[in-house]
């Protein structure tokens, strides 16, 4: 049915068609009460008589109409009149994103400018529980004025609906006028008529992606049933191999996954990414790294720095031997062109005589550099070779004989050789020096080595006195300062140290390293840790944290601890996906695993937080922080006989003189029913807290587990207080302390958490 001009419906006038879809025809029209001129879209006559077609118009016009953001086409109204079934929209002047793609591809900076813009959309409509379902260039339009809008929600569905009532390829067929999808873009679960959510609108999203950057699109065949077929089979060329930065192509591989598990999870999660890929691809750094002449791209260029080998005459010379290695992982990871594995993944092989084509293929890098140190006195013997994992050839090595006061232009000349022998571009700044010691006190930079060793070991007090003996000899050495931020933060947590005294020396840290060097992102990371323990100001955690990601988006750290950090404000999806981030760059890495996992763990889905905690052991069966989760999983999700031997291992690990430890462990036998064992174990806490700091929070857990309500709410009134590290997280959302919600009380002591 088209319809004329002068056309009424209820107050609206028609003045002239605008276009048509399989959901239905638009029409310019002017609304007589309002004098504005609107976009009227009315059923098509051919499904007019169809009572799912007209619920589908229906839930489309509700649907949006639901939503108010500038990238969502809005709905002014709803209505039928004489049998024909309309909706009101605004009326946009300018071009689908398909006019445009109709012309040539769209340059990388704006092709992300416009994906941004659909991303945020979605994540509004997402936020509803509302998938698009069908979203493609000619359901995005774009403006005169740079506004970028998702039109037609006519398949828009509650997220987890399946695609269709069918099932199969044909099932997604466009039939008798009723679109469930456009192939090409559908998800490879919309194709097989599973359930679908947010994660099928980011596949199509990629797919649109790619069609801006390449002018191509991703899975076109000869026929619609080929192109499905493509979509469930086969992977689309990579774009970076068509002049797009490597940044970008892969937020797009990564958004087309077969697996919605293994794309991004959330549209909030993708639009970051693409955020930080633009800044990344158009930084100036990018442009000469990206340049057409010269090294092999990035991915092809990649390194793992296994730890040096120490040979010097003690073993308490180990700390400079590993902190060589760290030193020229840090200026490789400079270099744009050149992918280096992270440093806790390297380190994984420490000890270990793994073949080099395992370590390879474990790291997913091309060459490993290995190396020895030997130090007698101030004379210093350093051995390198890198080392093609392929064949197992050597493609460069020396030795250097220097002079302790000499280290920081080793570290230079060993790097620089490699970034030769791997045919990597250099920035002009690097071409003299990647290394960047932060003090050019050779006894400060030693102590400073001395404190990241015995950090690495969890040895707080250790790594405080030796972080204090840099800063004393250097005042200005700002990672000296980090570290002392840093150790003074675990060390409150796991307890021994009152947390006050905790946390104001880790604040007065930190804020001395951001004084020093503000762009760090390390500090910013310190800054970030300091409010999750102490602070308890989680919106200036977030930017801080996100600060540290955009600062140094190659590194673990930022986005491991952003996950943990959104995981108990529950934002579950984004905290898996930043987390999966995490998980990419540092795959040999336990704490990376444990912090991927606890979006699980407070969303209560304590199975799959089990199972993430358990990869974590596996990587590092003695890691505190790993068994320490998977025992809290493991109770959460009632396994208390297997908790109670988790947290029976970590009191043994940390010779019975972590308070958190033996927290955990009097806390699980009392959920086991072992209420005696329990009872010692509080007794023993009492005990410790006579020579030593016990936090109040750790007793809580016992107490609330042997059922003590009393005694429980007066520990945790005492936590409160002294401001006890992550009190916030464990009160607010973890299981442990569930039986004592109903409690006003209890509700009381949560309402008062407050940022410092």
């Amino acid at each position: 049915m088209t319809l004329a001009a002068g056309t009424k419906l209820g107050p609206y006038e028609i003045l002239s068609p605008l276009g048509a879809g399989g959901m239905g025809e638009v029409y310019r029209a002017r609304d007589t009460r309002l004098g504005r001129e609107v976009a009227v879209k009315v059923l098509p006559e051919l499904t007019a008589g169809s009572a799912e077609a007209l619920a589908r118009f229906e839930r489309e016009a509700q649907a949006v109409a639901a939503l108010s953001h500038p990238n969502i086409l809005a709905i002014h109204d709803f209505g039928r009149e004489g049998g024909v079934a309309y909706c009101v929209m605004e009326l946009l002047e300018g071009e689908s994103l398909r006019e445009r793609l109709g012309a040539s591809a769209i340059p990388p900076r704006k092709a992300v400018e416009y994906a941004q813009q659909i991303a945020r959309g979605l994540a509004a409509a997402h936020d509803r529980g509302i998938v698009h379902r069908d979203l493609k260039p000619d359901n995005v339009f774009l403006t005169r004025d740079g506004l970028v809008k998702i039109l037609d929600f006519g398949l828009a569905r509650p997220a987890g609906e399946t695609a269709s009532s069918g099932s199969g390829p044909q099932a997604s067929l466009t039939a008798s006028g009723t679109v469930v999808g456009t192939p090409g873009y559908m998800s490879p679960e919309q194709i097989r008529g599973k359930p679908v959510d947010q994660r099928s609108d980011l596949f199509a999203l990629g797919a649109i992606l790619y069609e801006m950057l390449t002018g191509q699109r991703a899975f076109q065949r000869g026929n619609p049933v080929e192109t499905m077929m493509a979509v469930l089979q086969d992977d689309p060329p990579l774009p970076a191999g068509r002049g797009v930065p490597a940044e970008l192509s892969d937020i797009v591989t990564h958004s087309l996954e077969k697996s919605p598990e293994d794309r991004f999870q959330s549209a909030r999660d993708l639009a970051f990414a693409l955020q930080v890929g633009e800044r990344e691809s158009s930084s100036p750094k990018a442009a000469v790294s990206g340049a057409s002449a010269g090294p092999a791209p990035a991915h092809e260029a990649s390194i793992a720095v296994l730890p040096f080998r120490n040979m010097s005459a003690g073993a308490d010379a180990e700390y400079f031997s590993d902190g060589m290695t760290e030193e020229i992982i840090n200026a490789l990871a400079g270099i744009d062109a050149l992918r280096v594995a992270a440093r806790t993944s390297a380190f994984a092989f420490k000890g270990k005589d793994t073949d080099i084509r395992q370590i390879g293929r474990d790291l997913g890098v091309r060459t490993v550099l290995e190396g020895s140190v030997r130090q007698a006195g101030q004379r210093l013997r350093i051995t390198a070779q890198l080392i093609d994992v392929s064949n197992g050839y050597h493609l460069w090595s020396e030795r250097y004989d220097r002079e302790m006061q000499d280290v920081f232009a080793v570290q230079d000349e060993i790097s620089l050789a490699i970034a030769a022998a791997l045919k990597v571009r250099l920035l002009p700044a690097q071409e003299e020096s990647l290394v960047s010691p932060g003090t050019r006190d050779i006894e400060a930079y030693n102590l400073y080595l001395k404190g990241r060793y015995f950090f690495n070991q969890r040895a707080s007090q250790k790594a405080i006195a030796e972080f204090e003996a840099a800063i004393a000899r250097d005042p200005r050495f700002a990672a000296a300062y980090t570290g002392v931020a840093d150790s003074y933060g675990t060390f409150g947590f796991y307890g021994g140290i009152s947390t006050l005294e905790a946390s104001a020396k880790a604040r007065a840290a930190a804020r001395k390293a951001q004084e020093l060097e503000p762009d760090s992102a390390e500090v910013h990371l310190a800054l970030g840790i300091y409010d999750h323990y102490y602070g308890w100001d989680m919106e200036r955690e977030e930017r801080h944290l996100r600060r540290s990601i955009e600062l140094a988006p190659r590194s673990a750290a930022g986005y491991s601890w952003l996950a943990c950090q959104l995981s108990p404000v529950l934002r579950t999806d984004e905290a898996l996906e930043i987390g999966r981030r995490g998980v990419d760059l540092e795959p040999l890495s336990a704490n990376v695993h444990v912090n991927a996992a606890w979006p699980h763990y407070f969303a209560g889905r304590y199975g799959e937080a089990v199972a993430g905690f358990r990869k974590a052991v596996h990587v590092d069966p003695a890691g505190v922080y790993g068994l320490f989760a998977l025992g809290m999983a493991c109770q959460a999700d009632g396994r208390h006989e297997e908790a109670t031997a988790v947290f029976e291992k970590l009191v043994v690990l940390t010779s019975r003189e972590m308070p958190w430890a033996l927290a955990l462990y009097g806390g699980s036998l009392a959920s086991a029913g072992r209420r005696a064992e329990a009872q010692e174990l509080l007794a023993e806490l009492e005990r410790l807290s006579r020579r030593e700091y016990v936090p109040p929070l750790h007793v809580a857990l016992v107490h609330v587990q042997l059922g003590d309500t009393e005694s429980a709410l007066a520990s945790l009134g005492m936590a409160l207080e002294e401001r006890n590290a992550f009190f916030w997280g464990l009160t607010r959302s973890s299981p442990v302390f569930e039986l004592l919600r109903p409690d006003a009380r209890f509700e009381a002591l949560v309402a008062g958490i407050r940022p410092e």
